[in-house]
């Protein structure tokens, strides 16, 4: 996504989306979109003062927001003119910073905002200035990434405005010609299920398992159809020694998406920790298929393989993982890995130099480092004393 860890079994998967919230309650004079997000909130049996409401806007966000964008202008110019002012503002300074979860107001004083934060700094702001922006997920988009025995995936979410061909889309950060005809609206309670969710995320991530349950299951309780919450409900319940409550929020997120390629690995890895290799086998060839671009996922896929003996088939696995993961590391390890197993010692050593180009310290290049050094010790044979 533990103090419960598979050995080699792969890595647990959290799911972190693009949207945060910013810190605070609702002030005096709501609008009414906030004011109805808070009885959206009230009806999933929550209280509206025990949550945290995403972009409330600072007093002194207001200020700035006033001396810098005219409001008399048609939307496009408006929406402009609020980007711009957040991009080039010399007191502002915004740099973006990739993993940084910051809240809208911390964004805004900090000067440090990922695409998460910047979402949430453009939304507020044009809502202040009465145009109805909202929150977007672009489906296609997601990145990997291995922090330590944690998988991180990372969904994008952003701004619009208008519908149709009219419809204006906000980007910021490491966002290249997405393709947006997978955008899709969400509500702004699904986006505030994703800030709690990412908070979650973030505590698991830091070690704080028990923080970690508390926003997952606020997140879970605001949206019920989030299934990236109920996987890192699950994380999060694994951590605290809670198995069964894993399965069962894994479970939840399958049956909510059910295809939910995370999920699945997730439950995959649970059910082999309990001994149940077949199901979680069946489980794990499940998630070979076309649509999943997921390079940890079919590195399981070949290691699985390769434990079987079945070389050619895990060569192909680590291909694939090699073709979806081109700037890790691991996958080249895997490969070298593969051809040590082949014998080829000339090849692993190759992949070796390869893995070592972009990351010296990673696990399975480690792992590789370690079998070639050992290949050559054993050339050597024992000391002797002359």
């Amino acid at each position: 996504m533990k103090a419960i860890r598979l050995r080699r079994a792969g890595s647990l998967w959290l799911i972190i989306s693009a949207v945060l919230g910013a810190a605070g309650s609702l002030d005096a004079s709501p609008p009414a979109w906030r004011l109805e997000l808070a009885e959206q909130v009230r009806r999933q049996g929550l209280s509206p003062d025990e949550i945290v409401f995403p972009a409330v806007l600072s007093e002194e966000m207001k200020a700035w927001l006033k001396e810098r964008v005219r409001r008399d202008g048609p939307p496009p110019v408006v929406l402009d003119q609020v980007l711009q002012a957040l991009l080039d503002s010399k007191d502002l300074q915004l740099q973006y910073e990739s993993g940084y979860t910051a809240t809208a107001e911390e964004a805004f004083v900090s000067g440090r905002a990922n695409c998460l934060a910047f979402t949430q700094l453009f939304v507020s702001m044009t809502r202040e200035l009465g145009l109805p922006t909202y929150y977007v997920n672009v489906e296609q988009i997601e990145r990997y990434r291995r922090e330590g025995d944690l998988v991180v995936v990372s969904g994008h979410v952003t701004a619009a405005y208008g519908s149709g061909s009219e419809r204006r889309i906000l980007e910021f950060g490491a966002v290249s010609q997405p393709d947006y005809r997978k955008v899709r609206r969400i509500s702004d309670l699904n986006a505030l299920a994703r800030y709690y969710s990412n908070r979650g995320a973030e505590r698991l991530r830091d070690g704080a398992a028990e923080e970690a349950l508390e926003w997952s299951r606020t997140a879970v309780a605001l949206d019920p159809t989030l299934a990236d919450a109920w996987v890192n409900l699950g994380v999060a319940r694994r951590r605290s020694g809670d198995l069964a409550g894993a399965e069962a929020a894994y479970r939840q997120a399958v049956e909510v998406d059910a295809d939910h390629l995370p999920a699945f690995h997730n439950l995959s890895l649970l059910l082999r920790l309990r001994g149940e290799t077949d199901a979680a086998q069946q489980i794990l060839r499940l998630l070979d298929r076309r649509d999943n671009h997921n390079p940890f996922i079919y590195l399981d896929l070949g290691d699985s393989s390769a434990k079987a003996g079945r070389l050619d088939e895990a060569r192909r696995f680590y291909r694939r993982a090699l073709r979806l993961g081109g700037d890790l590391a691991e996958p080249r390890a895997a490969q070298g890995l593969w051809a040590l197993q082949r014998g080829d010692e000339a090849r692993a050593r190759k992949w070796l130099r390869r893995a070592r180009a972009i990351d010296p310290d990673d696990a399975r290049t480690l792992e590789l480092a370690r079998r070639l050094a050992e290949l050559v010790q054993g050339r050597a044979g024992p000391g002797r004393d002359g």
